[in-house]
């Protein structure tokens, strides 16, 4: 017989990926299918650790990594998809991701009619908020793009010896710094704290309009994840 697929659990760092990744699933999963597990790490690796292990004890037999992501390669531009072969840590050896998983995301991201890059995803404790960073870290690593969680969950799901594979969209492209009145913004439960960036742009007032591009950008990434999980047909799941 067989052996069945693992399920997935996956991790978010924001409530809003949570949010696509679940509108998504509900599109490409059968009515009577209970959704996959999701932990929201709320923009650090500490908490995306946390919450990998997590769904490991409530039986995910797979890690998966979803959501924005900041551009490195000045090709990438809003909204575009990065599924990544492997990620990489200053310092350490990179971890690659599952092929049979990342196939998942390429077939889904070729049914929602959706381009993808490869490459390298790069690990950073902190966001890379210049153009200037973003240009010394993609001459320095040849990395595509960077986030704050995927190496995280890709040392548990190592670990704990289960598949893993990640799954980003660009918000902040590599020509683009990001404002600093959302700069350290996200709470633990991953959601912004509005009334601190509200008192940011009265201070930083300069800022509003390219907050508002951010915004703009970041719904471009949001709804290609919406879309990318609308064509996902986890195995564990199917």
């Amino acid at each position: 017989m067989t052996p069945a697929a693992p399920v997935p659990g996956f991790v978010v760092g924001l409530a809003v990926e949570a949010q696509a990744l679940a509108r998504g699933l509900a599109q490409a999963l059968a009515p009577d299918l209970a959704p996959p597990p999701i932990a929201c790490a709320g923009a650090s690796a500490e908490r995306a650790r946390q919450g990998a292990r997590r769904l490991l004890a409530e039986g995910a037999g797979a890690l998966l990594s979803f959501g924005l992501a900041g551009g490195l390669d000045p090709a990438l531009a809003p909204g575009d998809l990065v599924l990544p072969e492997r990620i990489a840590a200053a310092g350490r050896p990179p971890i690659a991701c599952d092929p049979d998983l990342r196939a998942q995301w390429l077939a889904a991201a070729a049914a929602a009619g959706l381009g993808a890059l490869g490459g390298s995803l790069l690990d950073s404790a902190a966001m890379v908020a210049t153009v200037a960073d973003k240009r010394a870290l993609f001459s320095a690593t040849g990395c595509v793009a960077t986030d704050m969680e995927s190496r995280a969950v890709a040392d548990v799901a190592a670990e704990a010896g289960v598949p893993f594979a990640a799954a980003r969209a660009v918000a902040d492209p590599a020509d683009r710094s990001l404002p600093r009145a959302v700069r350290g913004i996200i709470g633990p439960a991953g959601r912004p704290r509005l009334a601190a960036l509200a008192l940011r742009l009265c201070l930083r007032p300069w800022e509003v309009p390219a907050v508002v591009r951010l915004g703009r950008d970041a719904e471009a990434g949001l709804a290609s994840l919406g879309r990318l999980a609308g064509g996902f047909r986890p195995a564990g799941l199917a």
